[in-house]
C-alpha cells in the first residue's frame, strides 16, 4: 500500500478545479466519525484530515484565542496516530504559529505526526518577548507581508529539519475578514488587490495554497473567490459557507484547490456529523 501520510502526497491533493475537501475534526470522536465515511468496500472519498483550532478550543470550554500551544499540541498528538493508522495525511490548525514560537510549533506538530498546517497572518496574542520595548506585535494586527513570508519560510525549514520535507502550508490571509469588520479602509478593488498581493508573497515563500475567509457573517462573495483564483492561478483555499453558500462542486468549478469547513461540524448534533461530512465530500453544500 502506498504511503499517503506524507507532505508530498498531501500537496498533490491540492489541485485547482479538483480540490481536496476537509471535514475538519477536533477530537477522537469526531475523527472516528469522519473516518467511518471510507468503508471496507473501497468507497474512500475522504483523502485527508485537518483539525480546527476553534472547535478544539470549544471542546475544552475556552475561546479560540485562549487555546495555548500546549493544549493544541496535546490534542494534535492524540489524533495523529489514528490518522496515520488510517493511512491519511494530517494538516493541523496552529493559528499564527504562536508568534515568535512558530519554528518550535512546527517542529512539535511534525514530531506529533502532522505533515501540513494552517498559519494565519494576523497576530493571535501580544508578543512581549522584549519587556522593555513592549510588545513587538499586538493581538489582531496583521504581520507585515514580508515578515509573514519569512515566517512561512521558517515554518517550512523547521518542518524539513524535523524530518518532514514537503510540509504543506495553507497560508491563511485575513484581508476579507478584516475588511468585513471595517478595519482596512480599502475600496473593494483595493481589497482584492491587497489579498492577491499577500497571497503571491506567501506562495513565493513556499506555501501550497492561500486560505481566504471572510468571517462567519460576511463570508466570501463569489466574485471575490473568482478574483483570487484568477490572481493566484487556482492555488486558493476557502471555507465552505453556511446556508445559501456555494457547494463544493460549484467552488471546484470556479477553480479552488482546497475546501474546508472550519469548526462547522462541531456545531452539529453528533448524529448529524457523518451525513453532513459525506455530503460535502460528494460535492454538496454544508447546509441544505
Amino acid at each position: 500500500m502506498a504511503d499517503h501520510t506524507t507532505g508530498p502526497y498531501l500537496a498533490s491533493l491540492h489541485t485547482p478545479g479538483s480540490p481536496v475537501v476537509f471535514p475538519n475534526v477536533w477530537d477522537k470522536e469526531s475523527l472516528q466519525t469522519v473516518l467511518s465515511i471510507n468503508d471496507a468496500k473501497g468507497q474512500a472519498p475522504l483523502k485527508a484530515i485537518a483539525t480546527a483550532s476553534y472547535a478544539i478550543a470549544t471542546s475544552l470550554g475556552i475561546k479560540d484565542e485562549e487555546l495555548t500551544h500546549a493544549q493544541n499540541l496535546q490534542r494534535i498528538a492524540e489524533l495523529a496516530p489514528l490518522v496515520k493508522a488510517a493511512n491519511l495525511p494530517l494538516s493541523v490548525d496552529i493559528q499564527d504559529g504562536y508568534g515568535s514560537r512558530i519554528a518550535e510549533t512546527v517542529r512539535s506538530v511534525v514530531k506529533a505526526g502532522a505533515v501540513g498546517a494552517n498559519i494565519e497572518d494576523v497576530v493571535l496574542a501580544d508578543d512581549d518577548d522584549d519587556a522593555e520595548a513592549g510588545p513587538q506585535h499586538k493581538a489582531g494586527e496583521f504581520y507585515g507581508v514580508e515578515e509573514q513570508a519569512d515566517r512561512i519560510r521558517a515554518a517550512i525549514q523547521a518542518a524539513e529539519e524535523a524530518g518532514c520535507p514537503g510540509f504543506v502550508v495553507n497560508a491563511r490571509c485575513d484581508a476579507f475578514f478584516a475588511h468585513g469588520k471595517g478595519n482596512t479602509g480599502w475600496s473593494e478593488e483595493e481589497l482584492v488587490q491587497n489579498a492577491v498581493a499577500r497571497g503571491k508573497a506567501y506562495l513565493a515563500a513556499g506555501a501550497t495554497t492561500v486560505f481566504f475567509w471572510g468571517g462567519s457573517g460576511r463570508g466570501m462573495r463569489t466574485a471575490e473567490v473568482e478574483a483570487v483564483v484568477k490572481g493566484l492561478e487556482g492555488r486558493v483555499a476557502v471555507k465552505l459557507g453556511a446556508a445559501g453558500g456555494l457547494s463544493v462542486r460549484e467552488l471546484a468549478d470556479i477553480g479552488v484547490a482546497r475546501i474546508s469547513v472550519g469548526p462547522s461540524l462541531s456545531f452539529l448534533k453528533p448524529e448529524e456529523v457523518k451525513d453532513v461530512a459525506a455530503r460535502i465530500l460528494s460535492g454538496g453544500v454544508l447546509v441544505e
